[in-house]
């Protein structure tokens, strides 16, 4: 049980915060406990996320310990429009990172595109991790999937599942931009290039980023 004015004024801060009132108690009890929550874990990777692509995608979107949007305009004629999400699904300490990309296009010829790059990352990609990890839905506005169930999960160490999330958005951008500029002509070869270069880089220490002073300005902002 709480006092009244306990309650409310927890209530209020929920409000100012975007969350709500169990979330922000567990998040108090954790910080004088010296824990640190899923959710706090989750901010911090996606506010390192929009760092890390501050001067390369514009952030359309982000819900707090919850979600990020990036959007761009394709290099292709009439530089239509594809959208980057990345959230975090599942509960509590079980929760783990799932890439979204999709465009709303109805051009039968770029839609076309989009299932010929996808499905040279999906062969990449199903040398590599489980199938049930990647999906490219062709018939709901073509929609690519990309699941991280273990190196994307909120257990492992943030600068690690930042890095990866990183890692892997850029290698998918870079692809994506090299397809489109070249109309799918003769890249397999380089996306594949790419491809490799992301495989390469998760064996390499994460790179520093502003991780933990994410952390504890988090803390410190109680």
């Amino acid at each position: 049980m709480l006092f009244d004015e306990i309650v409310e004024k927890i209530d209020q801060m929920a409000y100012v915060n975007y969350t709500n009132r169990s979330q922000l108690i567990n998040e108090i009890l954790a910080e004088h406990l010296g824990l640190v929550t899923p959710e706090q874990k989750i901010q911090t990777i996606l506010e390192t996320l929009k760092e890390n692509f501050s001067d390369t995608l514009s952030v359309s979107q982000v819900n707090k310990n919850s979600s990020i949007q990036f959007g761009k305009s394709l290099k292709y004629k009439y530089r239509p429009k594809v959208k980057y999400s990345i959230e975090f699904v599942g509960v509590g300490g079980q929760k783990y990172a799932v890439l979204k990309i999709s465009s709303r296009t109805k051009s039968v010829e770029l839609n076309h595109h989009f299932d010929e790059f996808f499905r040279i990352i999906c062969e990449l990609e199903a040398k590599h991790i489980s199938k049930d990890e990647i999906i490219y839905e062709t018939s709901a506005n073509h929609k690519f999937v990309r699941e991280f169930r273990d190196e994307g999960s909120v257990s492992r160490d943030v600068k690690e599942v930042s890095s990866l999330l990183t890692n892997y958005l850029k290698m998918i951008d870079a692809a994506m931009d090299i397809y489109f500029e070249h109309e799918g002509s003769d890249v397999e070869g380089d996306i594949k290039q790419l491809y490799q270069n992301y495989l390469d880089s998760k064996h390499q220490p994460p790179a520093k980023t502003a991780d933990t002073r994410m952390l504890t300005r988090t803390a410190s902002a109680r």
